[in-house]
């Protein structure tokens, strides 16, 4: 559907996690995968065990973290493509090779998360995984592919939390299929409601970019990344300097350079950064995974010069200062790092402007 194919990231994201979601799942399903040739296929099937009791007992937050922490983990360790299907339930799909090397990554998983688990104060088994052999030669069945994941997936249990299935590819129920065909339809069509409704809640009308609540989420699910993967994060927060003298010749005046800005510090950054404003004024954040302190000064120092360049044919040059922090040393939640940050934007402007301070 014309509306599914937006570009907007946010359609097929999981902003919680960063797996792709429901509608993304539904999509790709629908195309095989991109599997053209039909090559072997193995879903592994994982659902968070007991979720509902860990959100009661240790709250929303805690619960958030081990999605997160469940979601990097999949990811790291099958290196696929991963969905989160609901709210416990994520799907990682490996296709080609033999279904027992399937196995054994899922195997390999599943071990990993319990004996995580113990670190995060969870009891083992942590989650209950099914793994799915599909044959190849013949693309999926979408219905018979859901009809598996619900089916499989029930027959786990706390008592056997792994095991292993070969699809049962039988069309003869022809009722069940097409009620789950509907709803798997229903599922894409939705897609193009959630695009409007996303569009709202994550963007920012004037610049276009990620807004406030997108930069939180993005923040922690890429400090739970760097914590669980012992790598470094860095964050810069930037504010534009002097940009009172756009809002003196009015309002339309303020909004059209906050995007020029937004365009050349985005045409400036990595594929893998993240570039959002902060709150409704002058100010921008930009996260950059597994970068250090070092990497961040140099991509700093880049978009100052970038913007001071750019503005050349503005209605007014203008400049950039930028403060940073980084983890390990800012801490290890995103609040210190955003605190961290301001402290060393703050210094960038007290020291004249059109500068980067770390932090600290």
């Amino acid at each position: 559907m014309k509306e599914f194919d937006s570009s907007n990231p946010f359609l097929r994201v999981d902003m919680l996690t960063g797996c792709n979601n429901l509608v993304s799942f539904s999509k790709s399903l629908e195309d095989n995968f991109e599997n053209t040739i039909f090559e072997r296929t193995s879903l592994i099937v994982v659902d968070l065990y007991q979720l509902r009791d860990i959100n009661n007992a240790k709250g929303f937050d805690y619960g958030d973290r081990l999605l997160r922490w469940l979601g990097i983990a999949i990811k790291d360790e099958t290196e696929s493509t991963v969905y989160r299907i609901s709210g416990d339930n994520f799907v990682a799909v490996l296709i080609g090779g033999k279904h027992k090397r399937h196995e054994a990554t899922a195997r390999k998983l599943f071990d990993r998360l319990n004996s995580e688990a113990k670190q995060l104060e969870v009891d083992p088994p942590v989650a209950r995984m099914a793994v799915i052999h599909f044959p190849d030669s013949a693309p999926l069945n979408p219905p018979v592919v859901w009809k598996n994941i619900n089916e499989k997936l029930e027959l786990t249990t706390a008592e056997e939390p792994f095991q292993v299935f070969h699809a049962d590819t039988s069309e003869e129920d022809i009722a069940t299929l097409r009620a789950i065909d509907l709803m798997a339809k229903r599922i894409e069509t939705l897609g193009g409601t959630l695009q409007y409704t996303f569009k709202l809640a994550y963007t920012d009308p004037v610049s276009s970019a990620p807004n406030m609540i997108a930069i939180q989420r993005r923040l922690d699910l890429a400090l739970s990344e760097a914590i669980l993967e012992q790598k470094p994060l860095s964050l810069c927060m930037i504010d534009g300097d002097n940009l009172k003298l756009y809002n003196s010749q009015g309002y339309h005046a303020g909004d059209d350079v906050i995007r020029k800005i937004t365009n050349t510090l985005s045409a400036a950054l990595r594929p893998n950064d993240f570039l959002g404003r902060w709150r409704m004024g002058d100010e921008f954040i930009i996260i950059l995974p597994s970068t250090s302190v070092e990497q961040a000064s140099t991509v700093a120092e880049r978009l100052c010069s970038s913007i001071e360049m750019a503005s050349m044919g503005w209605l007014y040059p203008t400049t950039i200062s930028i403060g940073i922090s980084y983890y390990p040393k800012h801490g290890e939640t995103a609040n210190k790092l955003l605190e961290a940050a301001e402290r060393g934007l703050q210094l960038a402007k007290m020291s004249g402007k059109n500068r980067v301070i770390l932090a600290p």
